[in-house]
């Protein structure tokens, strides 16, 4: 669809399902399936949602759906004078459409964990049809419909009401000192016209807390901002240094903030940065990364201006 409509912001995300299904594999990619949000679902979230009885109660009426549109579609099917009775009627286009809608998030939220946030609340959605008479109405014959709601809150409840003690009784404090001493150098020392560049995240806390122009942050499903993403981290590949100044100095860098954690992390094999990088660059793949070699000794091509436990600002010079 993105090919024929022409729309490039969104088409990594047919790369995306590509490398969970036949292990296709780029830089954009590799991006977004080495970061943990982006890998298969964790066993943990069935079994909670088993321990809550969602799952249990969204199966059963997912069951009673398919088997009730099977019904009214073989008798529509076999029976083309059938006349229904109002009582007989159940097939309305919402019901299904969301059951279809459910079997797609499941799907998603197996491949790719972070979706789960469509999948979550759509269960919760579907849970609610426990009440409809169209599915149950055999059920309430027997049992009040309140009667039955209430019994399955209380179930439910003794799982959901200690999950939700379990965050309450999370009490931390957020602490970053070392970005805290980045900030503060950059608002004292910078101009307010100077452009930085860096990771992601730390860009993101850079312009929200300095107001100094940046050249990349995290709304990476933008095409053009991809691209200069993927240019700026180029610090972390294993190009010559001149190579990578040049392609940094095109757009107008005049600061590049570097981290040997980023450097050095590996969240799985084949998901360092540089590794990442000898996918889309297998010409320079086995050299030493640029990352540690500036990490080191950043001269003749850049200039360190400050450093800190985590942090190392380099100069990027004409």
């Amino acid at each position: 669809m993105c090919l024929i409509l022409g729309i490039s912001d969104d088409a990594h995300i047919s790369n995306l399902l590509k490398a969970k299904l036949i292990g296709y594999k780029d830089f954009d990619t590799s991006m977004y399936t080495c970061a943990l949000e982006f890998d298969f679902m964790e066993k943990e979230t069935p079994v909670r949602y088993m321990k809550t009885l969602l799952l249990p109660v969204v199966l059963i009426i997912f069951l009673v759906i398919s088997m009730k549109t099977y019904q009214y579609v073989l008798t529509k099917i076999c029976n083309e004078g059938y006349t229904e009775r109002q009582e007989d009627h159940f097939i309305r286009g919402e019901v299904v459409y969301h059951a279809l809608q459910l079997v797609i998030f499941a799907i998603l939220a197996i491949l790719v964990m972070r979706l789960k946030l469509f999948l979550t609340p759509h269960m919760c959605i579907m849970a609610s049809l426990v009440c409809s008479k169209q599915l149950f109405g055999w059920v309430f014959y027997k049992i009040q419909p309140g009667t039955l709601v209430v019994a399955i809150l209380a179930m439910m409840a003794f799982e959901g009401i200690a999950n939700v003690q379990k965050e309450w009784s999370i009490v931390g404090e957020f602490s970053n000192l070392p970005q805290e001493e980045l900030l503060m150098w950059i608002k004292a020392n910078t101009k307010e016209d100077a452009v930085f560049a860096g990771a992601m995240p730390t860009m993101a806390s850079v312009k929200l807390s300095t107001l100094r122009p940046i050249v990349n942050h995290p709304h990476y499903e933008d095409a053009g901002l991809r691209a200069r993403t993927k240019i700026v981290y180029s610090m972390y590949s294993r190009k010559p240094a001149k190579e990578v100044k040049s392609e940094l100095l095109k757009l107008g860098i005049d600061y590049y903030i570097l981290e040997d954690s980023w450097c050095l992390r590996r969240t799985k094999p084949g998901c360092s940065m540089p590794e990442i990088w000898d996918i889309e660059d297998p010409a320079n793949a086995g050299k030493t990364p640029l990352c540690k070699m500036l990490s080191k000794n950043p001269r003749p091509f850049f200039r360190t201006v400050f450093d800190n436990s985590i942090f190392k600002v380099l100069e990027v010079r004409e």
